[in-house]
């Protein structure tokens, strides 16, 4: 092979995809220990943005707005028909004290707590008096 020809020889090429093996593999797995998390942060969005969808719903059909638990989940419901459901990630639960009850004016009737749970950590989301929703 003369000093003008370019390109890799065939050790170069397996010690560079080698390298990317072992890089891709260790990536994988730091990834892997971080999918429960994402899912936990996931499903606290997904019941904030549907208590936030009931209080948007009360203010505008100018109703009242349930928005009920299950362990997995959630319904909204206007007394006459439902509006909307969701349903969580597999693995995620959660739990809250009492249904949440938003009034026409977009407040709620008690402020409510919903923690969402995996099997090693929880979020919570509050909804206060005046309706604002919090991820905790």
């Amino acid at each position: 092979m003369s000093a003008e020809e370019k390109g890799l020889t065939v050790a170069e090429l397996l010690v560079a995809i080698s390298t990317l093996g072992v890089l891709l593999s260790a990536t994988a797995v730091g990834l892997g220990t971080l999918a429960p998390q994402f899912d936990l942060d996931n499903a606290a969005r997904k019941v904030a943005m549907g208590l936030n969808q009931a209080r948007v719903q009360a203010i505008t059909r100018g109703h009242t707005v349930v928005v009920t638990f299950g362990t997995d989940d959630l319904t909204i419901a206007d007394g006459e028909e439902t509006i909307a459901t969701d349903q969580l990630p597999p693995h995620i639960t959660m739990s809250a004290d009492s249904s949440v009850t938003f009034t026409p004016l977009g407040t709620v009737t008690a402020p409510v707590t919903v923690t969402v749970s995996n099997s090693s950590h929880s979020r919570g989301v509050s909804v206060g008096l005046i309706g604002e929703v919090q991820t905790q």
